[in-house]
């Protein structure tokens, strides 16, 4: 058995430390909730598709089965529900979209996951002259209430530490990891964008993107899936909505801006005349790749200093499938494969 020190406690780091209690090893999660992390604010959604092109997500079948396995079986641990599945409504924006739609709805591989069915909450309320379809196998998690169950989970089993992570604080001594008097085997990062910062990982190619998000009430306003129109509504229930969201690669401070805000609601206010009220305004940083992999593997010249990251904006999808896959390589030594080794950079 061995003993890791995972940093940060967002899917990434929460899915790891659940893999390699799973597989009897000995884990202890540090995370501050202090800095802006994606887990923070995100929606929680997954789709398989990806709607630029209209093809199927990266190993989109292996990664749903992963992930409703995942998410099911930590509800019952967790005894808590966050887990929701849920249609993605598409909105045409022209009747060519709408026929490449039909046109791929015949394809092997993306043709499971759009459906020819038209969602009627969607097409009463919005503006969608050339109608909407919906996508299969897509849902919501919700984030903050998964990390807050699996965070009293963590801390009634000795798990958890609420505190920050300093390089300088840490030692690598031998083959061993020392941080504040406790010993560890490897320390894993999984705190999202500043895990470059870190000496032997300043290579990777890891791009915070800001991200910015409204929550909503919107009166008399039911919806049965999730909207998609170049931005998405996701519906909670009893008129709650979250609606997003920006995209911004610059160097920017973690602060709401008027401007997002007006950005959204304008988008927002060209589909549906409603009342809007914005409840609250939330950002947070994606951490992002070039090539829209994750990150998995070892700091240069050191095997005892790991990183799990770079899940962007499909992190619901992704983690479960590659928290299993790290957990492997941890503690079986099993190989990383090329496309999400951070020995690509």
């Amino acid at each position: 058995m061995s003993k890791y020190l995972i940093v940060g406690q967002g899917l990434a780091g929460t899915l790891l430390a659940f893999s390699l209690l799973e597989k009897g090893e000995e884990v202890l999660i540090a995370d501050d909730y202090k800095h802006a992390s994606a887990s923070q604010v995100a929606a929680g959604m997954w789709n398989p598709v990806t709607f630029k092109r209209l093809a199927a997500s990266w190993l989109a079948k292996e990664m749903l089965e992963e992930m409703n396995l995942t998410f099911r079986k930590l509800e019952d641990q967790l005894q808590t529900k966050f887990f929701h599945v849920l249609p993605v409504a598409r909105i045409f924006n022209s009747i060519q979209d709408a026929n490449f739609w039909d046109e791929k709805s015949d394809h092997p591989e993306v043709g499971r996951y759009l459906s020819a069915r038209s969602n009627k909450s969607v097409q009463e309320n919005f503006n969608s002259p050339f109608g909407n379809s919906e996508v299969n196998e897509c849902g919501w998690l919700n984030v903050p209430l998964f990390r807050e169950a699996a965070r009293n989970y963590f801390i009634q089993h000795g798990n958890f530490i609420e505190d920050t992570v300093n390089e300088k604080e840490v030692e690598f001594i031998e083959s061993s990891v020392v941080w504040k008097a406790s010993t560890f085997d490897k320390l894993i990062l999984c705190n999202g964008i500043g895990v470059n910062q870190w000496k032997g990982l300043e290579h990777l190619d890891l791009i915070p993107n800001h991200g910015q998000v409204l929550d909503l009430k919107i009166e008399n306003l039911e919806l049965d899936a999730i909207v998609n129109f170049g931005q998405f509504l996701l519906p909670y229930g009893n008129n709650k909505f979250r609606f997003g969201a920006t995209y911004n690669w610059n160097e920017v401070p973690d602060e709401p801006t008027d401007e997002a805000k007006e950005f959204l609601l304008a988008e927002l206010k060209q589909r549906i005349d409603k009342y809007i009220v914005v409840e609250s305004q939330k950002t947070g940083f994606r951490p992002t790749t070039r090539d829209r992999r994750p990150i998995i593997g070892f700091a240069k010249e050191n095997e005892m200093l790991g990183v799990f990251g770079g899940l962007g904006s499909k992190g619901v999808l992704l983690a479960p499938y590659f928290s299993k896959l790290f957990a492997t390589v941890l503690t079986e030594g099993t190989s990383i494969p090329k496309e999400v080794s951070a020995a690509r950079f």
